[in-house]
């Protein structure tokens, strides 16, 4: 049986597994790009004036075939996922094997361990790692929340590790992610006459006035997206705008564009929900190497 020692802890197939998911996650940013770059590629909306809030109610009236994108971009974040939890059950092997100075006595039980120990309950230690071994990885774990590492998500919160187990085991075992399309970014024809108070047009073209930015302005557009569902579907609701320069119009048709927002679940965004698990990973990796050698 080969030997292996805590000095030859080799941690290259768990960067080569990371580094593929990056190489995955740029070619699936591109393809979102190419996506958002091409007109044809969003949908029409219609305004339509409601008397009693003086509102028009924006939505969507046609939209492209997005079924082969979405397909397409599910098979991507499967891949990536896969992969950076490959990374980390690769991670956990080569210190199984290290701890058990050679290959382990269940070596099918040797997997990157998740603990979501609440409050009072036993956090119970994997016998297959070293006791500081254990002790770092501890500290990326669900059960210790951020932790203190910088965590720049502004979605509703999901550690980490709990939600990439969860797309990964659900890709592999269950159906392809869920891909959803939100209508967050859409663009519309003028909505209003004249310019803010603290833009000042020249003959050279515009100045920011600085000093006028608490300035009342009576001109300015009003959005509500309190009825909005934020999908992009035929009918669908994308805003309600009080626009000055729409009054007396009761219908405007082809008032502007959406561009179809990808994301995952819970309208998580595809990219930064990616970069978010890529970014752990990769942490996880580094530290551990730093601290147990």
């Amino acid at each position: 049986m080969d030997r292996i020692s805590m000095a030859s802890v080799d941690l290259g197939s768990a960067r080569a597994k990371l580094y593929r998911a990056t190489k995955q996650f740029e070619g699936l940013e591109t393809f979102i790009e190419e996506l958002h770059s091409d007109p044809s590629g969003r949908a029409t909306l219609r305004a339509e004036l409601d008397s009693d809030t003086g509102y028009h109610v924006i939505r969507i009236t046609s939209a492209p075939d997005y079924s082969q994108a979405a397909e397409e971009l599910s098979l991507s974040v499967g891949d990536i996922v896969n992969n950076l939890r490959c990374s980390l059950d690769h991670l956990a092997w080569q210190y199984a094997c290290a701890q058990a100075q050679g290959i382990p006595r269940k070596p099918k039980s040797v997997y990157f361990p998740t603990c979501n120990a609440a409050g009072g309950e036993q956090h119970k230690s994997p016998g297959f790692l070293a006791p500081e071994v254990w002790a770092r990885l501890h500290e990326y774990q669900p059960c210790r929340g951020v932790n203190g590492r910088p965590d720049s998500w502004s979605g509703p919160y999901v550690h980490q590790l709990d939600l990439l187990t969860e797309l990964s085991n659900g890709d592999k075992h269950q159906m392809l992610v869920h891909i959803e399309l939100h209508s967050n970014q859409f663009e519309t024809i003028q909505t209003r006459v004249d310019l803010p108070p603290w833009i000042a047009r020249t003959d050279s073209g515009f100045e920011f006035l600085p000093e006028r930015v608490n300035d009342p302005d009576p001109g300015a557009d009003h959005l509500d997206f309190s009825h909005s569902s934020h999908l992009v579907e035929i009918g669908a609701e994308v805003a309600r705008i009080r626009a000055p320069y729409w009054a007396g119009h009761v219908t405007i048709e082809q008032v502007g564009t959406a561009t179809p927002m990808f994301a995952l679940p819970e309208g998580r965004p595809v990219v930064d929900t990616l970069k978010r698990l890529s970014v752990f990973v990769e942490t996880v990796i580094e530290d551990l190497q730093q601290a147990c050698p």
